[in-house]
């Protein structure tokens, strides 16, 4: 669990899965979402338990997002079919039928070999690479094959980007229900506009010793989660109610 000072916890669950198909891992990731969501619910209630005694008895904590992380370490897909597979990957949901929220089911017979007929990609999520290795970013999720003969992205440098992603997108999803509400946002003055400004800048800036990959990478998954907008409209938010 990652804790940052301005008020938000992120959770990030590491599980690892072998499938016979993309279907398979599709129905697999929508009946685990409401689990992971309530899990991480209870174990943040039981350490703020432990930890805030001036915390109201009985409060449960309602995470509201699941972002998925997929590492493709193994398959059987050439050519094309590995573009594919990255794309479903990430956007796994036109697979599975999720009338039911409770009970995912495979769409239907045959869907998922139609997908890979016709090269199927998503018009929202966006390819990254900068070699061999190559990626995907949606919005509700990122798949990465790294080639073992180069000098890929780590999953570290993956998920320390999107740990940080996470935590200010709930950051700025919070402030602007607080407006959608009716009222005003209210931060500590180190966590307010000034410090959101400063978030966007940073996320935003390419280094000077950044990668070629990295960067493609941290553009794509910035561009897919809209995080850029949701952080300026939050700063002005903050900006009008604390000046």
């Amino acid at each position: 669990m990652h804790v940052y000072a301005c008020g938000v916890a992120v959770v990030h669950v590491e599980e690892h899965q072998q499938v016979g198909s993309l279907t398979e891992l599709a129905v697999w990731r929508y009946r685990s979402y409401p689990t992971n969501r309530s899990w991480a619910g209870q174990r943040l209630a039981r350490l703020l338990e432990q930890h805030r005694a001036d915390e109201p008895a009985g409060v449960s904590p309602d995470p509201e997002y699941v972002l998925s992380v997929y590492e493709l370490r193994e398959h059987a897909w050439s050519g094309p079919g590995l573009a594919t597979a990255l794309q479903l990957l990430t956007t796994p949901s036109v697979l599975v039928n999720r009338q039911d929220p409770t009970a995912a089911v495979p769409l239907g017979e045959g869907v998922e070999e139609a997908k890979f007929h016709d090269g199927w990609s998503h018009s929202e999520a966006l390819a990254f690479d900068g070699g061999a290795s190559h990626g995907v970013a949606g919005w509700s999720g990122i798949a990465y094959h790294p080639q073992p003969n180069e000098r890929a992205l780590t999953m570290s440098q993956i998920l320390a980007l999107e740990l940080d992603v996470q935590a200010l997108w709930a950051l700025s999803s919070h402030i602007l229900h607080t407006i959608e509400d009716g009222r005003d946002p209210v931060m500590p003055e180190r966590y307010g506009w000034r410090f959101l400004r400063g978030a966007y800048v940073r996320l935003t800036t390419a280094r000077p010793t950044e990668s070629a990959q990295h960067r493609v990478m941290r553009e794509a998954i910035l561009a897919t989660s809209e995080l850029p907008d949701r952080l300026r409209a939050a700063q002005e938010a903050l900006r009008e109610s604390n000046p």
